[in-house]
């Protein structure tokens, strides 16, 4: 299945909004032959941003041009370094608490080479593999999706994150965990064996906080 993305903070949209509103009042009572017109306060590349350069001649509006991200695609909120909170660190195969309600277990690395047909990465790609394991210890039921997205860090850079329907990593979510049970979730990084990386678990929700397993 397709990774689900983690939904943008609303409040990122607040002035976007407000100038398309400005933008289209104005474009009303205007001259239709007069050109594009621009929100007061709005540069031309926040309106290009906020969908497009309308031209009245055509009634066409140009496309945006999507923003670049230096993250690898799929980890755009992940918590590469230290504008993040680490709430707690221990090694692979102890627990930690995530959360009131999840403690997660995350073991490995399990050393592994893609096969024929990987997602983000070549054949014969040398990556390691990761078991992370979430327990709900609370009394009611706990979406875990937004969980489903761990990191590997080394050297302070992101891993790429590969998916591999032959080494038993698909492109899959946590289910919702019902109280006193486990779900597991395998995931892989591209890394040559023998690199030391540091997994880190984290809610898409509040990407700004996690909780990190090293050897």
């Amino acid at each position: 299945m397709a990774v689900p993305f983690p939904p943008t903070p609303a409040g990122r949209f607040g002035p976007v909004c407000a100038a398309l509103l400005v933008v289209a009042l104005a474009g009303c009572a205007g001259d239709p032959g007069a050109g594009t017109t621009t929100a007061p306060g709005t540069s031309p590349s926040a309106a290009s941003a906020a969908g497009g350069t309308t031209s009245a001649q055509t009634g066409t509006a140009a496309p945006a041009t999507p923003d670049a991200s230096s993250a690898p695609s799929g980890n755009d909120v992940a918590p590469y370094d230290d504008t993040s909170t680490r709430d707690a660190a221990g090694s692979f195969g102890t627990t930690q608490r995530l959360d009131g309600s999840l403690e997660a277990v995350v073991e490995g690395p399990r050393p592994a080479t893609t096969g024929e047909r990987p997602v983000r990465a070549a054949p014969g790609t040398p990556v390691q593999v990761f078991t992370l394991t979430l327990t709900n210890t609370g009394s009611t039921p706990v979406d875990a999706v937004p969980w489903s997205f761990p990191v590997a860090v080394a050297g302070g850079e992101p891993a790429v994150p590969v998916f591999d329907e032959s080494l038993g990593v698909p492109m899959e979510t946590f289910p919702t965990i019902a109280p006193g049970e486990s779900a597991s979730l395998d995931v892989a990084f591209s890394a040559a064996h023998g690199t030391e990386l540091a997994v880190r678990v984290f809610a898409t929700t509040t990407p700004d906080h996690y909780v990190e397993f090293t050897d």
